[in-house]
């Protein structure tokens, strides 16, 4: 993200948009059975994480956009300001309707 911010800053050519998908991997299990189990630790380093995030993108302004699949729903009010669409309950990126077996 950094690299992008340096890019950015002298004109070089980069796009203007990161996607990361499912970042919150490296921190926490792949399958939760027991939330409780997770520890403050972990918490916090996924929190860390996506604050660097939104760090990164206050300090380039309107000149760079990061894009973020996660399952990851942090309780900040800046991390729920920042979410654009919460494909949950039935929702999803494609609807189920516009999906055909092959």
């Amino acid at each position: 993200m950094e690299s992008h911010t340096y890019l950015l800053q002298h004109q070089r050519p980069v796009p203007h948009f990161i996607m990361f998908d499912q970042p919150n991997r490296a921190f926490l299990p792949e399958e939760v059975h027991d939330v409780g189990a997770l520890t403050d630790a972990d918490w916090e380093a996924v929190r860390s994480y996506f604050s660097l995030m939104r760090d990164v993108v206050n300090r380039n302004g309107q000149g760079l956009q990061i894009i973020v699949c996660d399952r990851v729903n942090l309780r900040d009010e800046w991390f729920r300001d920042a979410v654009i669409k919460n494909w949950r309950q039935g929702k999803a990126l494609i609807p189920t309707d516009r999906i055909t077996e092959a």
